[in-house]
């Protein structure tokens, strides 16, 4: 055997101590310690993938999601979590789940094999991290609101692309959306029609960053944007797109001590929803209903702020949104984009699929330092920093102001 072998064996033994809990619980490593571990897993997984099975992993990977949304839906997810660390058996699920039981062990042998369950001995079944994910109310948003309304654009990007030529998705009038859906409608009018859908779509925006940093970890706000000068009539923080206002409260919870106005932007069905059914922690926000293609009605806001906003759009509509804040604005107001800023090398799994995925389904996409400093050029406003604060998805704040 050479020595590579040898290696590789050795290794294989030393990773199956980790994960039999031979130093502690996988769960109890420190973040980031975490991540490189399992980036580097999945790089070696890669690299040692046999090409037949390379084959059959892409060839077959679009059975992942209607396979977890069935195991979701059946509640099997669910039911192995509350097992709290009790292995159930095959029979026992099926009644539980109120699943045909050829049926369920056909569908348990597939999580088994995917890692979404473990099977410690032969017929029985215990949850793991992945079904913990699987099994949480945003876990199902996702995968529910995927599977109806982002999936079906998704599928056609080939003949998409074909039909244009291998163009670049920049043409709000005509992008995958359309011919997936067949619809003349855009996204937001299109899941307006469907309640469900648009349930789905606004828990799993709500809870896509659970466990992860957010903006204010990055920035001391208070003492950046409203440590002098404000007043009670001072606009400090508009959020703008914000949906039901949940950065607002996050940062009135940061600062309960902060001076000025907090105000909620986003359209006026938006508006009324997070009025009727305000969020806890809403009592110190002052909803407004704006379409952000028209001119911004707050004028010399100490921060105007858009998360996830701009990259539902391509470069000439974030023109004209930058550009009605810009009308707004004072030498004192700084614009704070919070969306991913991907590296020029080496750029995230997940940060690349949501690329694709905004540019199949917005005519939209992620953007690198490099796209967002000619973006803030052409809108004539100048770049003052980029602040990096989520490693994995490369998360920032880019913060803008007049030239």
């Amino acid at each position: 055997m050479n020595p590579i072998s040898n290696e590789a064996l050795d290794l294989v033994g030393r990773l199956e101590a980790l994960l039999n809990g031979a130093s502690g619980d996988l769960s109890s490593m420190d973040p980031g310690a975490r991540l490189k571990l399992s980036e580097a897993a999945r790089r070696v997984n890669l690299a040692t993938e046999a090409l037949g099975d390379t084959i059959h992993r892409v060839m077959l990977s679009p059975l992942q999601l209607p396979l977890a949304l069935i195991g979701m839906e059946t509640r099997l997810f669910e039911i192995l979590v509350e097992q709290e660390g009790k292995a159930a058996k095959t029979t026992e699920l099926a009644t539980m789940t109120k699943t045909d039981p050829a049926l369920i062990k056909r569908l348990l042998r597939y999580y088994q094999a995917f890692g979404m369950v473990d099977e410690p001995t032969e017929g029985q079944y215990l949850a793991n991290n992945i079904t913990s994910a699987l099994a949480t109310p945003g876990g199902f948003a996702a995968i529910a609101f995927y599977s109806e309304a982002m999936i079906p654009a998704l599928a056609v990007l080939p003949q998409f692309l074909r039909d244009t030529g291998y163009s670049n998705i920049t043409d709000k009038a005509n992008y995958p959306w359309y011919l997936g859906h067949q619809t003349d409608k855009q996204f937001f009018e299109w899941i307006e029609d469907r309640p469900n859908v648009l349930r789905h779509f606004m828990v799993w925006m709500r809870s896509q960053r659970d466990g992860l940093p957010i903006f204010l970890d990055a920035i001391d706000f208070k003492e950046e944007f409203a440590s002098h000068g404000v007043n009670e009539n001072t606009a400090v923080f508009v959020d703008i797109g914000g949906s039901f206002g949940h950065q607002c409260v996050r940062l009135r919870k940061r600062h309960p001590d902060l001076i000025g106005r907090v105000i909620l932007q986003d359209r006026e069905e938006v508006i009324q929803q997070a009025k009727t059914r305000p969020i806890p922690g809403f009592e110190g926000i002052i909803p407004q209903a704006h379409d952000f293609f028209t001119s911004q009605p707050i004028k010399g806001a100490r921060a105007y702020y858009l998360r996830h906003v701009l990259h539902d759009w391509p470069d000439n509509e974030c023109i004209e949104i930058l550009k009605n804040i810009k009308s707004a604005m004072t030498q004192e107001s700084r614009i704070l984009i919070d969306e991913i800023v991907l590296p020029e090398y080496g750029a995230h799994w997940r940060a690349t699929q949501l690329d694709l995925a905004m540019g199949g389904c917005f005519a939209g996409m992620e953007r690198s330092q490099v796209d967002w400093e000619i973006l803030l050029n052409k809108a004539n406003l100048r770049t003052v920093k980029v602040i990096k604060y989520g490693e994995q998805l490369a998360d920032c704040i880019v913060v803008a102001a007049l030239k």
